[in-house]
């Protein structure tokens, strides 16, 4: 399911957002491998990037995979 959202900013200046580029915190708790509260958690700890569009929290895919870089990095020094 792919959201569209416009939003102003402060100059005035209207961003078209699609979630094609995030994902649903549930997507993004299976694709790393942890559960949703996690998520909400890092957020919370800024870990990870959330962003609210409409009251539903998303994670962009660039966070995702970033996180899954750092996670294969710390899994081959140890």
């Amino acid at each position: 399911m792919c959201y569209t959202r416009s939003v102003t900013t402060e100059q005035g200046a209207t961003i078209r957002i699609k979630t094609d580029d995030f994902l649903s915190v549930g997507k993004a708790a299976k694709a790393l491998g942890t559960s949703r509260w996690s998520i909400y958690r890092w957020v919370d700890a800024k870990k990870i990037i959330g962003v609210k569009l409409g009251g539903i929290l998303f994670i962009p895919i660039s966070e995702i995979e970033r996180k899954k870089n750092e996670k294969a990095t710390e899994e081959t020094v140890a």
